[in-house]
């Protein structure tokens, strides 16, 4: 075979192949086989910790009424004896007593005089009854779409149902209901009965229209303090973001910025905490605040935010902000203003199903432990700091409980936990009220 004749073979190989892929590539039909979009929309729960309303919803207070005499507790261990007791008690249909009582009427029976003996459970906030109703057994379709702040379970008569009431005090709403379980008035009489084993309260006038229940003796509590670790920021960016693999850094001096191209992470590890903002939802969307409560406890849970114990402590009827608070023992935790550690509060604002505004801490508590106990004021030391305070007007006083305030320290990650007492206003101001009765400055506000 001459050279011509190879090329010719050669060539004709090439025109063949050609053709071959030419036509491979025309009849070429790819198996698109699905692809689960979920491995690219992972995110990752800061904690396991999951909650139900009836976890973070709790009674900061619980007194026991006696005629003229009144006893009260702070303490988580008694007062979760009865609200367990009440949360697997059945309860009929509620109906609005509101009439049967007068403004005057409602405060009388309260902190007054009455003749009647109840159980009362006292709540930070108002509290939606659809949330109640999602913690007790009731099983009525019946919608209530007002919100209460107290409890009160009235000693029962022989042969009648134990009563429970929701009262909101600052719309004078009173519902009633009753329970069916038999037992329910045994368990509340033998409180009752008990009810030296709690703390004293006296009625103590604050202004000509003010009066309010306060411990008549001074109470213990512990100063404590905490080793603190912090959470790393990635590890929110991975729980926060649907694809935190599309998420861009940004490093800065103060702060370390996170973003997806819709939402903004911004992480402040010198003050301890975070702040996440979608600018594409409207916060000022009104939300009915069952609705802004329960959404709040699923967020969480589904990022597993519950880093510490936090319950729910307000919601702002204005700017629409939940917030849930850092509890040590069930006592409420705020931050010193001038020796600042971190914040205490979890708060959220939403557009009606999407987060607006989330901010929080970014720390947990990890060990503590107690060097002493501070002897807190009793009833007529705490009046007499009120009066004395330019900050605050008596007749504006809506509650005086006690908190800890938590302080940085010399060490790096220890903070000091000491407790007050904290007045709350009517205008939702709160201010510290100094341990010591003379000296110093009494002007801390929160």
């Amino acid at each position: 075979m001459n050279r011509e004749n190879i090329k010719t073979v050669i060539l004709m190989l090439l025109v063949c192949g050609s053709v071959f892929f030419t036509y491979n590539l025309w009849t070429f039909k790819p198996n698109y086989d699905f692809i689960d979009s979920s491995q690219y929309l992972e995110n990752e729960p800061i904690s396991n910790v999951k909650h139900e309303p009836e976890d973070v919803i709790r009674p900061f207070q619980m007194m026991v009424h006696d005629k003229a005499e009144h006893y009260g507790t702070y303490r988580p261990e008694r007062i979760d004896f009865v609200w367990n007791q009440l949360k697997n008690w059945n309860i009929g249909e509620v109906k609005n007593v509101s009439g049967k009582y007068t403004a005057d009427e409602l405060d009388e029976w309260l902190t007054g005089k009455s003749e009647s003996r109840k159980i009362e459970f006292l709540f930070s906030d108002k509290v939606p009854f659809e949330l109640f109703q999602s913690i007790f057994q009731y099983k009525s379709q019946k919608t209530i779409y007002s919100s209460f702040d107290r409890i009160v379970l009235p000693s029962g008569k022989n042969g009648s149902f134990q009563k429970i009431l929701f009262i909101s005090m600052e719309q004078r709403l009173v519902y009633e209901a009753s329970i069916s379980n038999e037992n329910a008035k045994g368990i509340i009489a033998s409180v009752i009965e008990k009810r030296e084993n709690l703390d004293r309260f006296v009625p103590e006038v604050i202004s000509e229209d003010n009066r309010l229940l306060l411990p008549e003796e001074r109470i213990a509590l512990d100063e404590i303090e905490y080793i603190i670790n912090s959470v790393n920021g990635e590890a929110f960016k991975r729980a926060l973001f649907t694809n935190p693999d599309y998420v861009r850094r940004e490093m800065k001096p103060t702060q370390n910025v996170y973003t997806d191209g819709t939402s903004l992470l911004t992480i402040y590890p010198s003050q301890e905490r975070l702040r996440f903002v979608n600018p594409t939802i409207d916060p000022s969307m009104f939300i009915e605040r069952g609705k802004a409560m329960k959404q709040s406890i699923e967020f969480l849970n589904d990022h597993g935010g519950w880093t510490d114990e936090y319950h729910f402590y307000s919601m702002n009827p204005d700017s629409q902000l939940v917030s849930f608070r850092l509890m040590i023992d069930s006592i409420p935790v705020f931050e010193n203003n001038s020796k600042t550690f971190g914040p205490t509060e979890i708060a959220m604002r939403w557009g009606d199903n999407e987060i607006a505004t989330y901010s929080r801490p970014l720390y947990r508590l990890n060990s503590g432990y107690s060097p002493s106990s501070v002897d807190m004021l009793s009833s007529k030391e705490i009046v007499s700091q009120l009066k004395q305070k330019k900050s605050i007007e008596p007749d504006k006083v809506k509650r005086v409980f006690p908190a800890y305030e938590m302080s940085a320290t010399a060490e790096p990650r220890i903070v000091a936990i000491k407790p007050y007492w904290y007045a709350e206003t009517t205008g939702g101001q709160y201010v510290k009220l100094h341990t010591e009765t003379l000296g110093g400055n009494s002007d801390g506000l929160e």
